[in-house]
């Protein structure tokens, strides 16, 4: 029912809908035929759905290589977010993954905490290890590396507050940055694309950790272990005396002006991303960059001003998911950055505190994005008008049976 609901909210998103759900089925059906890179496809569908669409699409080798390399850091993630181990054990384990992964007869189980999925990613781990085995010597030698940053990067963080903004990116940089400049070597490494200045890479990973981190604070902070944040002081502290302050309708004011801030810091990586993805030469590289990205200036644009990131969920409708999934060209990908900026920029308040930053993160995205601009479709938050009733009815009652169809 939530897909029927869905399409008769935002019909204008019934045929990306569809083009959506041929291509999930087409993607189940392309599982490689090797048992451990089969499991791997299968684990990447379930914890990633969305990335596994774009993943399978890019050159064999490299698709195979970047799915483990997600897949392991996936692992890692897991490990430094399960606060059933206790914390020396923990350290030890991150610190010590990247060797782990040469070893098939390790037991990478952890028994109790996270979800079912990640359970079995953890259980069945041994079978990541043989894929990551078939991969070449270049290819596990980035993977190897960057685990090693990585892993030891997490370590620290566990128990190291995010003070200052400092130490936000330097968080973000092994959360989530690293990841960037391992993919950009994987990229090199296949021979598609040449090699980008590590900045660059590094935006691309830090604009993703920044919104994921800024959109869930209330999922973070309520969680039932000890609430994990990342949410620098140095910018909240300027606002509340605790963080979870900001739950409270007492601080709503304040709590979206901070808001506002850890958005206009995630901004601040924008045209680097812009940069980082005109350089790419392969449009399947483009296309697996470029959804991410896209998502997360999307997300951005729905989470400014937004006191429902303190109260609930902000995520991208569907449709407007399957509309991202369908960028091939660097001009689409401008043109999503352009009007999901239009869309938050006409949420700025000047009286804001970070406005004229705001406004100079967007206007400077929007310089680079107009250059580029020519005859596009079009990315919106909310429903476009102008649909004829007729219109909209007869494609919704084709489409609806079209769609039962597939799903069958």
């Amino acid at each position: 029912m939530g897909i029927v609901r869905a399409m008769l909210k935002h019909p204008e998103d019934l045929p990306g809908l569809l083009k959506l759900k041929v291509a999930s089925v087409a993607a189940s059906r392309a599982i490689p035929s090797d048992p451990n890179l089969a499991f791997c496809f299968q684990m990447l569908r379930r914890v990633s759905h969305s990335l596994s669409l774009v993943i399978q699409q890019l050159s064999p080798d490299l698709r195979n290589a970047v799915c483990v390399f997600y897949l392991v850091l996936r692992a890692l993630d897991i490990v430094e977010n399960n606060t059933s181990i206790p914390v020396d054990v923990r350290v030890t384990i991150l610190k010590e993954f990247h060797e782990k992964i040469y070893n098939s007869e390790v037991d990478f189980s952890l028994g109790k905490g996270g979800s079912n999925d990640y359970s079995l990613l953890m259980d069945k781990f041994q079978l990541v290890t043989f894929a990551f085995a078939g991969l070449s010597k270049g290819y596990q030698e980035v993977i190897a590396q960057i685990s090693e940053r990585i892993g030891t990067g997490m370590a620290k963080f566990i128990t190291t507050e995010v003070e200052t903004v400092s130490d936000y990116n330097e968080y973000c940089h092994y959360a989530a940055g690293l990841a960037g400049l391992g993919l950009s070597r994987l990229f090199y490494a296949s021979g598609l694309e040449e090699f980008p200045p590590d900045i660059l890479s590094n935006s691309m990973g830090l604009f993703i950790q920044k919104t994921n981190v800024t959109r869930d604070y209330l999922e973070d902070i309520n969680r039932s272990s000890a609430p994990r944040m990342f949410w620098p002081r140095e910018i909240w502290g300027k606002y509340v005396e605790q963080l979870e302050d900001f739950k409270y309708d007492k601080h709503a004011e304040v709590a979206v002006e901070c808001l506002n801030e850890m958005v206009t810091n995630a901004l601040s990586h924008t045209v680097d991303c812009l940069q980082y993805m005109a350089a790419l030469r392969e449009v399947t590289n483009l296309r697996f960059c470029a959804m991410p990205q896209i998502l997360a200036m999307g997300t951005l644009a729905m989470c400014y001003n937004n006191i429902q990131v303190f109260r609930g969920v902000v995520k991208i409708r569907s449709g407007l998911m399957a509309q991202i999934l369908e960028v091939k060209t660097m001009q689409d990908v401008y043109g999503a950055f352009f009007d999901f900026s239009r869309t938050l920029a006409a949420k700025i308040d000047k009286k804001d505190p970070s406005a004229s930053l705001t406004l100079k993160y967007i206007e400077d995205l929007q310089t680079v994005c107009k250059a580029e601009l020519g005859s596009r479709r079009i990315f919106a938050i909310e429903s476009r008008g102008g649909h004829e009733a007729c219109l909209g009815l007869a494609l919704l009652v084709i489409l609806v049976a079209m769609l039962l169809i597939v799903w069958r």
